[in-house]
């Protein structure tokens, strides 16, 4: 027998079992049950009323949302920046280090570029060094992306630090507090 004459009888094989299968089950006539949604009534009954609805502030409790809000706005600049000491928010605040400091951080540089800023923390970041980027405007408006290494639990690793990154990296960082 040729392969095309083969291939031609499978094939009708094929469809005569679909057509038995599939027939009886197109004209047996169940279908699939219909399930009939419920009829709504036309009007209500003499006696009854519309259920109460609840007022809106009975369901939404009062909210000082708007004035948390308009705090926020007094609290930070247009820029985002704080306006109470001119640190991005979001961002680790450094400060002069006293003696109630608790959290120390080494400021290895500031720079008015940005793209200066991320090139010291990488190489920072590189030598192993957990450094980060805090920007802060000045007075003047001026934005400074300041590079420093931390956050440090004691005085002594900061000052550890800052040796180390004074000679290795040819900058005279200062130890400073930091706030996150």
């Amino acid at each position: 027998m040729h392969e095309r004459n083969r291939y031609r009888i499978t094939g009708s094989i094929f469809l005569i079992a679909l057509a038995i299968i599939l027939l009886p089950m197109l004209f047996d006539g169940a279908g699939v049950p219909v399930d009939e949604a419920p009829r709504m009534p036309q009007g209500l009954p003499d006696n009854t009323s519309l259920p109460e609805v609840p007022r809106f502030d009975e369901i939404v409790p009062a909210s000082n949302v708007v004035d948390q809000v308009q705090e926020l706005k007094d609290q930070v600049d247009a820029d985002g920046f704080s306006t109470d000491d001119g640190t991005r928010v979001g961002e680790p605040r450094l400060g002069p280090a006293n003696t109630e400091t608790k959290i120390w951080a080494v400021q290895a540089a500031s720079f008015a570029g940005l793209s200066n800023a991320k090139a010291l923390r990488t190489q920072l970041r590189e030598a192993g060094y957990e450094a980060f980027i805090s920007s802060t405007k000045t007075a003047g408006g001026k934005v400074l992306h300041r590079v420093a290494v931390g956050p440090l639990l004691k005085k002594d690793d900061a000052q550890d630090i800052r040796r180390r990154v004074s000679t290795g990296f040819s900058l005279q960082p200062d130890i400073v507090s930091m706030t996150p």
